[in-house]
């Protein structure tokens, strides 16, 4: 950081002067235009560029030590804001790693294939933040969280296994937009005009919208787990009483509804009535889990508590998000 003098020319225009190396890096000229915005007490200055230079980065799988380590690193360099990734194809046992290519398409969204030789592949990134703020891509992912919980419960009350597949299944939309909108995080962390092109209104808002994307990707994790769980236990217990799960459910989901709604109209109070609320889950969620060693069958007391230590996760993941809406409601002076 560096204190800079105040100058005032022609009486009324207030001047004040460049850091010689932040010119260089910046390969700024005269008569070139820097964009100027407010932000609080604070004035960000940046290059006329709105934006960011595209950015592309090569590999060889021949310094890969497996296709799995691959999809790591493909993953790692989407998040990190690449446009443009090369992978040389330079060994033999090249199959798995192509097709590890590929399948990387089917959870990274923007991801197309725009080269595929024998010796290489290209991807290529191709996203417009205009068209996908995160706030509108928070809101879809809780809509699908959302909508999975229901099913929940109907799938528990109606013995419906088929239900219970296709929650299942939607949780892979789920980690494809997590992806996205940490990708986009990261951006707007780096670059003021992409936050405001994204919807955040402050950068300082980033660290809480990570948090929370991180959340409701859990939340769905867990929706899943559950799920997976109660197919195995309908498989061994047609006839299992899971009252208490139902009604577990139906709070769990007014919580979440509460937490993520004060957290969209950043609403501290809301938030509050959040943790009050949770309370009665805790009750619940201990009644049950008494209830468990009254089961005989050990099998099927444990595919129940793990259930029910998944309902608790989702409880305590809307307490989370209660908690980012309560600090992005309260503004620094």
């Amino acid at each position: 950081m560096e204190a800079r003098k105040v100058y005032v020319s022609g009486g009324s225009t207030y001047v004040i002067s460049l850091p010689k190396k932040w010119v260089k890096k910046t390969n700024l000229k005269p008569g070139d235009s820097l964009m100027v915005t407010e932000h609080g007490s604070s004035l960000l200055i940046g290059t006329s560029a709105i934006e960011k230079e595209s950015q592309t980065k090569e590999i060889k799988i021949s310094q890969i030590t497996s296709s799995e380590a691959l999809e790591r690193i493909l993953i790692a360099f989407y998040l990190v804001g690449y446009d443009t990734i090369k992978i040389k194809v330079d060994r033999k046992d090249h199959l798995a790693y192509r097709e590890i290519i590929r399948n990387i398409m089917d959870y990274l969204i923007g991801v197309e294939i725009v080269e595929d030789t024998n010796e290489a592949m290209t991807l290529e990134i191709m996203l417009d933040y205009k068209r996908m703020s995160t706030m509108q891509i928070l809101q879809r992912m809780f809509s699908i969280d959302r909508s999975m919980l229901l099913d929940l419960g109907k799938a528990l009350k109606n013995m419906d296994i088929g239900l219970a597949k296709d929650i299942i299944a939607r949780e892979k939309e789920i980690d494809r937009l997590y992806f996205l909108v940490v990708r986009q995080l990261k951006s707007a962390v780096e670059y003021q005009q992409i936050a405001e092109k994204l919807g955040i209104k402050s950068q300082r808002d980033c660290l809480g919208y990570r948090i929370v994307v991180k959340v409701l990707e859990r939340i769905a994790d867990h929706i899943e787990n559950i799920a997976k769980s109660y197919i195995r236990l309908f498989e061994i217990q047609k006839e299992a009483q899971l009252d208490e799960f139902i009604d577990i459910t139906k709070d769990i989901v007014a919580t979440f509804e509460k937490s993520v709604q004060a957290l969209f109209t950043r609403n501290g109070e809301m938030a509050e009535i959040v943790f009050y609320e949770l309370k009665k889950v805790e009750k619940s969620h201990s009644d049950i889990s008494k209830r468990l060693f009254e089961i005989e069958d050990i099998q099927s007391a444990i595919l129940e508590k793990t259930m029910l230590d998944s309902f608790g996760r989702i409880a305590s993941y809307s307490g989370d998000i209660a908690e980012v809406a309560i600090n992005m409601s309260t503004e620094v002076s």
